[in-house]
């Protein structure tokens, strides 16, 4: 299950961070990581950016980006 599969308003935990190199890098130091919470606050409409809240911050993936943090 990755973030693209939340409906808005979930609540899940992530377990992996995998893909492309560099939007893994790109990810982590956004504090998407192993163990941490993540709420799929809504979608934009056309279902993408995806707009996730963590850490107390709101951040707006696309979904490419999305598919890559496993929950």
């Amino acid at each position: 299950m990755t973030l693209i599969d939340l409906e808005p308003g979930s609540e899940c935990e992530i377990s992996s961070v995998v893909g492309d190199p560099v939007v893994v890098a790109r990810l982590m130091e956004l504090g998407f990581i192993q163990g941490e919470k993540v709420q799929l606050a809504g979608r934009a409409p056309f279902g993408e950016p995806l707009i996730i809240e963590i850490r107390g911050s709101t951040i707006a993936l696309r979904k490419s980006e999305a598919s890559c943090v496993q929950l």
